[in-house]
């Protein structure tokens, strides 16, 4: 396993978020594991299968290869398995501060519409989003330069939402600012521009940054092809 810490405290100014590139050889299988942290595996190309809760065949198993994202609580079990002929590139986006469930898996019923819950147990949960399917995940648009992919996250904690956006050439996303989370971004295709406040910083396919709260931020695609990004933002 080849693995490169791309995001995290110490080079950015994020507080609670990591991106970490990892690459496992063919044939390679990292069996079952277990960590403190919320994380959002996004697979950027090769084949592989995910097992989680229990080990490969008994787990709940999904194929996994480009433009698949897995979101896990804290604590839940998983295994990652190279079962094809390339390497198995993939993200693993990570929020620290959130709390695994005590003992076997909980079922919270806090995402439940219509419950509301004053003081609501941690919950597990796990989703899988195949990213670019327009069949089980439409995409939405906002005017003919942008198109956002969500990416579902189940029972979260501290990741308040996840998505991939594209953006047409010479177009750009609306400025805004976030007073209550970081905003974390990866560039998976394209180049283009990070705006922060007044400060413009170029980007490029594999190019990350971090915003923390109250930063004006944008992304323009400066480029002659669509610009497609990773976004996920978690919560102060």
């Amino acid at each position: 396993m080849d693995i490169k810490r791309l995001l995290s405290p110490e080079n950015s100014e994020s507080k609670h978020s990591y991106i970490d590139r990892v690459s496992l050889e063919v044939g390679e299988d990292l069996g079952m594991q277990s960590h403190p942290e919320e994380r959002l595996f996004y697979f950027l190309d090769g084949r592989g299968i995910m097992s989680i809760y229990e080990e490969f065949p008994r787990g709940d198993v999904y194929e996994t290869r480009q433009d698949t994202a897995v979101y896990i609580t804290p604590g839940i079990k998983h295994q990652i398995i190279n079962v094809g002929n390339t390497p198995l590139r993939y993200l693993i986006l990570k929020a620290t501060g959130g709390v695994a469930p005590e003992g076997e898996l909980t079922w919270s019923a806090i995402t439940q519409r219509g419950v509301v819950v004053d003081k609501p147990a941690v919950g597990a949960g796990q989703a899988t989003t195949r990213v670019f399917d327009e069949g089980t995940n439409p995409s939405k648009e906002e005017g003919l330069h942008l198109r956002i992919r969500d990416i579902e996250l189940r029972r979260p904690q501290k990741f308040s939402n996840a998505e991939v956006v594209t953006i047409q050439p010479g177009r750009s996303t609306r400025p805004h600012i976030h007073q209550d989370s970081e905003e974390n971004y990866y560039i998976l295709v394209g180049e283009g521009v990070f705006n922060w406040d007044e400060e413009k910083i170029p980007c490029r396919t594999g190019s990350c940054i971090s915003y923390p709260t109250g930063v004006k931020r944008n992304v323009e695609n400066t480029g002659q092809y669509p610009l497609s990004y990773l976004c996920f933002s978690v919560y102060t």
